[in-house]
């Protein structure tokens, strides 16, 4: 068959047409929470570490946005500097590669999200993960929390394993608990793990932003608007479930903290600084997102010590924003 002069001519006419084609509409989010600039400071008194793993700027959310896509939720979370990757480079006397260990192209962060998804007050959680030290307002008590973290597998069996020490801790205090109700507790944490708790896998860095996947499934659909979140992001503790040494700590030495870096009085080079003295509560997050007419730091600085009392962080709905 015969091409003519003006299929040429139409079939170039196509192709530039294609070039030149305005981009189709991008999808837009169910909803979008945003946040202050530059409010990555706890407090208002913390102090990033020393060591340049993490700068300021690195755990400051700027937005939370949630995108539906069809089986399931997409989250995508910017932060106001582009999100370090993980190099090659040694991070034990061993010679162990960052990027091995961190997999999934982010090293120094966590991102906790805790849900309300049935929006009654006092119906759900309050407890957030282990180290956090910090509770949610029981009005916007939690159903699921979603845990981005450098290590997701890791960081998931690490929890299992706190919460069955924990168990065997408190079976030991309280004689009223039958071997066999012990051991229908422990069969039961890693259900409750399952449908409560979910750690992503399916993570996206592109510069200042994070996206990551959350099956229908686990959230029992598509979030919601109307549902309220609490986001909070924290320094990542990355090799606190990589050192083999763990298994030889004693029961007293063994850390109580989920993959998190802590906050103390003074300047560090591992943990952030500015933390108040004798204030083992003292919560290590940096930054979260708090309703409108709230302030971070204020919620912060709400708690005590001496008390034992902790800070408390309502969650944010959407919808109401």
């Amino acid at each position: 068959m015969r091409i003519s002069s003006i299929h040429i001519h139409l079939l170039a006419a196509f192709v530039v047409a294609a070039l030149f084609a305005a981009p189709a509409a991008a999808k837009k989010p169910i909803f979008t929470l945003t946040d202050p600039r530059g409010d990555d400071h706890g407090d208002g008194n913390y102090v990033y570490p020393g060591n340049r793993r993490l700068e300021p700027g690195d755990l400051d959310i700027l937005s939370f946005e949630a995108y539906d896509e069809g089986n399931g939720t997409r989250f995508e979370v910017t932060f106001a500097r582009p999100v370090k990757k993980p190099q090659r480079e040694a991070i034990d006397e061993l010679g162990t590669q960052l990027s091995d260990v961190a997999r999934y192209g982010f090293y120094n962060l966590n991102l906790d999200i805790y849900i309300d998804t049935d929006r009654v007050p006092g119906s759900g959680g309050v407890t957030m993960l282990p180290g956090r030290q910090a509770e949610i307002d029981p009005a916007t008590a939690w159903e699921k929390a979603i845990v981005l973290t450098p290590r997701p597998n890791e960081a998931k069996s690490e929890l299992q394993r706190m919460l069955m020490r924990t168990l065997n801790e408190d079976s030991r205090r309280n004689n009223g608990l039958k071997d066999e109700e012990v051991e229908a507790l422990k069969k039961q944490i890693p259900l409750d793990i399952e449908s409560r708790i979910f750690f992503p896998t399916q993570v996206r860095v592109l510069g200042q932003k994070i996206s990551f996947f959350v099956p229908a499934l686990f959230l029992g659909g598509i979030a919601k608007s109307t549902w309220a979140y609490v986001v909070a992001s924290s320094g990542c503790d990355l090799l606190q479930t990589y050192d083999p040494s763990r298994s030889l700590l004693s029961r007293k030495e063994e850390l109580k903290s989920l993959m998190i870096m802590p906050v103390s009085p003074g300047n560090w080079q591992d943990r952030f600084g500015g933390g108040r003295e004798n204030a083992a509560n003292q919560p290590p997050l940096i930054d979260v997102i708090v309703p409108k007419g709230k302030k971070q730091e204020t919620i912060f600085s709400d708690f005590s010590g001496r008390e034992k009392r902790p800070v408390v962080i309502p969650g944010v709905v959407p919808a109401e924003q």
